[in-house]
């Protein structure tokens, strides 16, 4: 993936979403503004138990996040989604 493409989707989400620490809704916003192409670096949840995992790609994504906005994401657990 382009660094830049990359950059240039962390600075436009960071500006309307920057406070939010919940990895799967900035990942969705992401998902948003990237091309087809750029967004085939994401993982997909498993088939058989839904559950989300990070991958390499994605802890770059996290960490360019965290150097835009000071704000770490956190991937929480089914269950805790649901609770909230």
């Amino acid at each position: 993936m382009n660094k830049q493409i990359l950059d240039e989707a962390v600075a436009f989400v960071s500006g309307y979403a920057g406070h939010i620490t919940d990895w799967i809704t900035i990942k969705k916003e992401l998902l948003k503004v990237m091309s087809p192409a750029d967004r085939r670096h994401f993982s997909t949840r498993d088939p058989l138990t839904k559950r989300q995992s990070i991958n390499d790609f994605e802890k770059i994504v996290m960490e360019k996040w965290y150097q835009t906005t000071g704000n770490r994401l956190i991937l929480m657990d089914c269950n805790e989604q649901k609770r909230r």
